[in-house]
This record gives C-alpha cells, structure tokens and sequence, in this order.
C-alpha cells in the first residue's frame, strides 16, 4: 500500500503556510485517497489498480488544498461533490462485476464495521441489546414452553397412534369407563392394536424408616406393553397377574426405587408391604417414565373380575394403540357403534351412552393448549413493539448519520450497498441480543416450572432444544430485519444531495421524523392490546378470588389417612379408627371444630343417580343425579357450611337405620323447587338398600372450580357409606399449619403403620384450584407491563429528539415571549397527540382481539368498559409523564445558547 502523504507532499506546493495548517492538509487529502483506494480494493480491484485509481482522483491539486483550508462549510460541498461524480463515475462502470464472493465479503466487512461502530456508543448499544433481549427471551421462553407442551409428541414410541376412550353418557357428557363396557371394547374391536384401562390406585408403603403413603395406579398387564416401554430392571405384568387375586405384583417407577431402596437392582423380586399386604417387585421402570401422571411412584394389576364388573360404575380411564393404518375417524366410528349397540343391550345400566375416541396427546394438553397460544400471540406483540422501538432508536441514530451515509453514498455506495449495511448493523444488534435473550429464557424456565407445575401437564418437558434455539434465531433475524427497514430506507431515501448542501442537516426530515411518530403510534396501540388483555385477565381473576365458595377455608388444616383393606377389613373396623381418630383430634389444643369427608370441595367428587320416593321411576339414561359426599358430623361446622333447614349430622345417626341425608339449596332448587324436601326420601345408587330421609338443607358449596356453576349436592353419614380414604379437617384457631405436628402424632398414636398424608392447608385447596389463571394472568401481565415500558421509552425518546431537534426554535419563542409554561404546554401536547392516536388505534384493534381470551374469563365480557377506560386512562398518565420530562428540559433552554446553536 503506497504512503499518501508523500504522494501528496510530492504534487502540492503551499506557500505560506504554518507547519500545522500544511500539516492537516496533507492528511486530509491522503484520507481522501485512502478512501478512493480501499473503495476499490472492496469492488474487487488488485493492489496496483486500486493504487492507480486513487491517485487518478485528483486532477487540481491546489483547488483541493484551497477547499480544505476554508472553514466554511459550503465551500466544502463543491469538492465533495466533485469526488461524488468521480466515485459515482467509477461505480458505473465497474458495478457489474460484482459477484457473490463480494456479497459475503461486503458482509463481513460491513458487521466488523458495525461491532466498531457500536463500541464506539456503548450506552446506546447497550439499550437496544437489552431491549431485543428481553422480547426475544421473553418470546424463546414461551415458545420453549408451547415446544415441551403443544409441539413434543408424547415420549413413547409411534406416539401418534395412542388414543384415549371415553364413554359419552347423557347427564355428564365425556365420562369415565365402566369396568364391564372396558372388557367388551376389548373382546369387540377391530381398530386397536392393544387397549388397556387404569385408574388412581394409592397405597401405604411400610419399610425400616416408617410408613409413606405413594400415589400409583392400577393398570390392565398389557399396559406398558401397548405404551411400548418396557421395564429398565426385572419385568412388567403378565396375563396371569390381572386375574382376580392375582394382584400381588408390583413395579416401582424410577424416583420411587432410588428414593426408598436406594436404587439397590436386587430389589426385583424383594416381598415389601404395600397396604398391609406383601406384594413382589417385578421391576422398575426407566428414568423419566410417567403414566398416567407425573406424581405415579407404582403400578399395580386392576385385576378385574369379569363375573361381577359393573356397567354402571365409571371410573376407568382407557388408552388403546390403533393399528397401523387405521386413522382416528375409522376409530371413532367403530367404537362408537360398539358402545351404541352395548347400551341398547343394556338399557338399565347404559341407555343412551355412547363412546368418544381423542388423541392421547390432544387429552393431555387440549385444556392449556387455548392458554398457551395466546401467551405467545402476546408475546409475538411484545416483539412487534420492541422493533417498533428499536427502530425509532436506530433512526434517531440514523438521523446523526446523515453525513457520514451521504459522503458514503457520494464516494459512490449505491443505495443497495447502503441499505446492506444498515441491515448488517441491525443484524449485528439482533443476533447479540438474541444470544442473551436465550440466556434469558434458560434462566426463566425453572420460574415458569414452578408458577405452572400445578396448572401445566407435561412441565417436566419443558427445556431449551435445538428446535428453541432454531426458533430463536429465527426470531432474531427477522426481528433484525423488521427493525432494519427504517433506519435502511432512512439511508437510501432520496436527497441525499440535499444533506451535503444544507452542511448536514437533511432536508429529509420531516421524513424521518413522520416515520418516528408512525412508529410510535404503532407502540402504543400494541401496548394498548397487551393492557386491556391483562385487564380483562385481571379484573375476571379479581371476580373469581371474590367467589363464595360455600364455606370458609381460613384456618382449616386437611389432611388425608388411608385405611389398608387387609388390616381394616370390614366396615366396624374403619368406623372405629375413624371415631377414635376425630376424638383426639378434637381434643387437641387450639382445635375449635373437627370433620371429615370422602372428597375435598374443589376436588371434584362422585356423581350418583337417585330416586324421589313416591315419584315415578325414571327411564333409564333419564335418571337425576347430584353430587355425593359421605361426612362426618362436625364437617359442616368444620367448614362453616351454614345450615338453612331441618337439622345436621349427630352421632345418633346409626350405622344402619334410620338412613338419613342432607341436600343442599341448588338441590332443592332443582328436585323440590315449590315443596318441603324434609322428610322425603331418596334411593341413592350407592349400593345401600331403602330411601334416605332428607332431614337438613345446607348451603351451596362448590365441588368442582370457583368458575363453575352450583350443582346440586347430597350428604350422607359416612357410618352409613364407608369409605378406607377420607380427609380430615381441622378448624384452628389460628394459623392451622402450627397443628400439623399434632395431627400427624394423633394418627400414629391410633396406629404406628399408617402415616397422614397430603397435609395442606384448606386455603391452599382454594389457591390451587386458581393455578391455570394465575399462571395467564401473571406472564400476560408481565407482558403488558413491558410492552407500556417500552412505548414509554419510546415516547420519551422521541419527544426528547424532537425537543433536541427544535432547540433553535424553543429558543425563539422564549426570546420574543413565551413563557416557560408554553413551551411545557407545547411539547407535552406534541407527545400526547400521538399517545393519544396511539390509544385510539389500540382500543379498536383490542375490542375485535380481546374475543381471543373470551374461554379464559370470568364475569367479564370482551368489552368490558372498565377495562378500556382504566387501561386507556393507565396510558395516557404513562405518557404524560414520559413527555414532561424531556418538556421540562424544554422550559429551562437559555435563549441565547439556543440561537447559537448550531
């Protein structure tokens, strides 16, 4: 490479000058020609026509000189001008030999240029980083969690020829399986490869270190078969092990065998005591295996007895493995006709009941799926709002470039060139801040876990994937592209020559600045959106927490004891242990009240057919039905459930006769709504002979969610309907956590093999049943927050830019008498204008979306009014302050600095 200032020291003579004025001469001329030179080695030229083409650049060596030298910028322009027609002159007729090659040099050379030009600003850098970082995270986060949930298939081989049956019965809709109707699906079908039922089966495990009560499921032998994953250690079950007592077998899930047996391999085959009863390991399932739920620590053989299965007790769950070839319509219609013809064989105990084929993934993720697609819509407008504001910034910063891009242009960078450089610099931006947006959303998913492992299936398959980092890079290139428009157009919009003439000022502008407040415009609508979702999620999640639930859950403990049949064989026995039990529990210290129930409210619960006596019997199918609870006396004061008619429960209600039963008012509403239900009676089907005298009316209380309507309700003594599991509720007279010591001794006392278990406070129950809309409401609110920051910034931005911009003109106002509160006036008004078009646009647009999250409110409408006006409201105050800043700048300019500057 040649030394340009001797070339120019040797063809420029100046007389008369000082060393120093000669001096910058001479570098500026040979920066010129090092210009020209490493231009056209980046055209493709060699060393020594590059050399050549410099130096053939400048003809009039003292004119170049006499330009350097005067201070005044128009006569500066002239001689720019000239090397523009030069540059421009060559590009023309080299331009066609680019190729390729050139592209990916360009490229490279334009992103080294970018990473300097950026370290050169690190603030400014470091604002759009971070702000691309927290709209890509935020993105790659919930779209890792659409990934592990939605998108995955389920972790079993050929996972999309798994299915779930339903039974569709007429009162209820999607049901449960009878026992006998599973065992004629199975002899009957043609379409399935393999299927199987299950249903929740817990137990109480009693090893060296005490008692532990583990969640399992009982299951058809061929499960794991037909799920297609077979047993790490030892062996799954056989045909000869789900015959009736058969069911002495047992496999451990993997947490359960490296939690209690250490994860010893020569447990397969080892005797244990499951439920008082010794059961044979037969093996241990891989790491990671989970069916039907991620809480199952063991399998057991369901055992049914096909001599005595009932047709009219649901509460299997059935999977099957179609055959290959076989789509789910075909199945659908077959299972159907099976069902169908079953209920017309059996109309006392299946009338009109049909059945219901559903991919397995879709029964696994169909209840979130609504939830989840919504969060990432939210979260595609949190990325739309953060381009909008990285654009505005970019442009602002564009608009301080003018000159360096016009003499770029004038050196002869054609208007691709220069929008491919604008578009490398904003790539350079995205990918960085999209590399730490990754980081981001790693770091956020444990949080997501845990806010959703109540509310989310399959959380425990959410993680970063190749398939998220393909997602985030492609968000990151597109983000950069969307962003990269503005500040690329901005480049190579016309009047550019303008630029050079007005000495850097464009005549371009108003332009520029017309696309900032397009840009913000757009911000705030989309903030907006995200806001008034979030209000709407809010205000409906304010109505539900406001829900009387029908009893009152402040300090109540539950908890759970499960008597093992083989130790609690008969019915005297349990009601015994249960008596002694709420005996010692009601006499403990702090205790006000103690009850129990077979079933939590919240919790759903059993469903029970009925008869009014003295009524005519309903036609099979058509039979009424209610909730069932078997309690305790003292549940209802327990709970605070008032009472509204005849009498509760006493411990005079024998075991056997008089059968007694209390309703509740959405049952009286329903079944005696002009007459007295006390006295009548009831033939419940819960396998007890004769009518249940009605004696007390209760209130409501709900049984399934806080967001569902009343049902009508039935008790019964539990003397006289015995279950082995029930939850014990105490009622403390304070903080009912403080009791849990108390509680757990109270049982081992009783007796030493049986541990209380599921200990929780009932307030917790009521909390947990909120967890899905908790989940929305908290990352959809979280959004909505980021989106109002960043169209806030952006406003403050802006408004700051043009405060900046018209200094010169705020000067001359004060300078012939505004007042300070004018200007306040004037500048505040120029960014409210926009918020306030901004919210305009955002109201319309969220009226026609926010039918999007119509499933997920409660007592609210799409439209509600409240949430606009307040949201709006919100906004505008946001915006507001966010230009009273930069207008107090504003007011405090010193008129006479102003018209000096520039």
């Amino acid at each position: 490479m040649r030394d340009w200032r001797a070339f120019v020291r040797s063809r420029l003579t100046l007389p008369g000058l000082t060393p120093e004025r000669e001096s910058r001469v001479v570098r500026e001329l040979a920066a010129q020609l090092e210009d020209f030179y490493r231009d056209a080695l980046g055209r493709g030229a060699t060393d020594a026509e590059a050399e050549a083409h410099a130096a053939a650049q400048i003809t009039d060596w003292t004119r170049m000189a006499d330009d350097v030298l005067r201070e005044d910028r128009a006569h500066v322009k002239p001689r720019v001008e000239r090397l523009a027609d030069s540059m421009q002159d060559a590009a023309r007729t080299s331009g066609g030999r680019r190729g390729g090659v050139f592209m990916v040099a360009d490229a490279l050379r334009d992103g080294r240029y970018a990473i300097r030009q950026l370290i050169k600003t690190p603030g400014f850098t470091l604002v759009i980083v971070l702000t691309l970082a927290l709209g890509i995270g935020a993105t790659s986060a919930i779209f890792t969690v659409v990934n592990g949930v939605l998108l995955q298939p389920l972790p079993f081989p050929e996972p999309g020829r798994l299915v779930r049956v339903h039974e569709v019965v007429p009162q209820y809709g999607r049901f449960s399986v009878a026992p006998a109707s599973f065992l004629d699906w199975r002899q009957q079908n043609t379409v399935f490869e393999r299927i199987a039922a299950y249903t929740g089966a817990s137990g109480t495990l009693v090893e060296a270190d005490g008692p532990e009560r583990i969640q399992g499921a009982a299951v058809s032998w061929d499960l794991f078969d037909l799920l297609r994953v077979a047993p790490a250690i030892g062996s799954g079950f056989n045909a000869g092990h789900d015959r009736p007592n058969g069911d002495n077998a047992i496999v451990l899930s993997h947490g359960l065998w490296q939690r209690r047996f250490g994860a010893d391999p020569g447990v397969v085959g080892r005797s244990i005591g499951l439920n008082g009863v010794p059961v044979t390991i037969l093996g241990v399932m891989p790491a990671g295996f989970a069916f039907p739920s991620r809480t199952t620590e063991f399998w057991r053989p369901l055992a049914i007895n096909p001599a005595d299965a009932s047709r009219g007790a649901h509460f299997l769950g059935v999977v099957a493995r179609m055959k290959p070839g076989v789509a789910i319509d075909q199945a659908v219609a077959e299972m159907k006709t099976i069902a169908e013809r079953l209920a017309q064989q059996y109309p006392d105990a299946a009338a009109n009941e049909s059945a219901e084929v559903v991919a397995l993934h879709d029964q696994v993720v169909g209840g979130i799926r609504p939830a989840l697609l919504t969060l990432l819509a939210a979260v595609g407008v949190v990325v739309l709002i953060v381009c909008a504001n990285v654009a505005n910034l970019l442009l602002v910063r564009a608009s301080v470039r003018e000159k360096e891009v016009a003499i770029r242009a004038a050196l002869g960078a054609g208007r691709r060139r220069l929008a491919f450089q604008m578009f490398v610099e904003s790539l350079v931006l995205a990918l960085t801040g999209g590399a730490i947006g990754v980081l981001l959303a790693y770091l956020a998913i444990p949080l997501i876990q845990s806010l959703g492992a109540d509310s989310i299936p399959r959380v425990a398959d959410i993680r970063i994937d190749t398939r998220v980092l393909m997602f985030a890079l492609g968000a990151s290139v597109l983000t950069g592209i969307l962003f990269g428009l503005a500040p690329a157009w901005h480049a190579t919009r016309a009047g550019l020559g303008a630029i050079l003439k007005e000495g850097g000022r464009s005549s371009a502008t108003s332009g520029g600045r017309w696309v900032r407040s397009a840009l913000l415009v757009v911000e705030v609508a989309l903030s907006i959106v995200l806001l008034v979702g979030a209000s709407l999620l809010l205000r409906s999640f304010a109505k539900l927490t406001n829900v009387d639930p029908g009893f009152k859950p402040s300090n109540v403990l539950a908890f759970q004891v499960g008597l093992p049949p083989a130790t609690y064989p008969q019915d005297v026995t349990r009601i015994a242990f249960f008596d002694t039990l709420l005996d010692r529990l009601r006499a403990l210290p702090d205790v006000q009240a103690a009850g129990m129930v077979h079933r939590l409210p919240l919790r759903g619960g059993y469903v029970l057919s009925f008869d009014v006596q003295g009524r005519p019997k309903a036609r099979p199918g058509e039979e009424p039905s209610a909730h069932y609870r078997a309690v305790s006396p003292g549940y209802f004061e327990t709970l605070g459930i008032p009472l509204r008619r005849g009498r509760l429960f006493t411990g005079r209600d024998a075991e056997k006769q008089p059968l007694v039963a209390i309703v509740d008012e959405a049952f009286v509403k329903r079944h005696f709504p002009n007459e007295n239900p006390i006295g009548r009676g009831l033939d419940i089907g819960n396998g007890t002979d004769g009518f249940y005298e009605i004696v007390g009316v209760v209130g409501n209380v709900l049984h399934e969610a806080l967001d569902e309507s009343t049902e009508p309700t039935m008790y019964v003594p539990f003397k006289q309907s015995v279950f082995s599991t029930m939850w014990m509720l105490v009622r403390a007279k304070d903080d009912p956590a403080r009791l849990t010591g108390s509680v757990r001794q109270a049982v081992k006392d009783i007796d030493r093999t049986l541990p209380a278990y599921s200990i929780t406070p009932l307030s917790t129950v009521l909390s947990d049943s909120l967890a899905e809309r908790r989940f929305s409401l908290l990352l959809l609110g979280f959004f909505a927050l980021l989106a109002m920051f960043l169209a806030a910034v952006g406003l403050f931005g802006i408004v700051a830019y043009s405060v900046r911009q018209r200094t010169r003109e705020i000067g001359v106002r004060l300078a012939i008498g505004a007042r300070p509160a004018d200007v306040l006036r004037m500048v505040i008004g120029a960014g409210m204008k926009l918020a306030l078009l901004g919210v305009a646009i955002g109201l319309a647009a969220a009226i026609g979306l926010a039918q999007l999250v119509k499933s997920m409110l409660f007592d609210v409408t799409p439209s509600d009014p409240a949430s606009y006006v307040a949201t709006a409201a919100v906004l505008l105050l946001v915006a507001a302050l966010a230009s009273y800043v930069p207008a107090r700048r504003a007011m405090r300019v010193d008129p006479l600095v102003a018209l000096q500057h520039e």
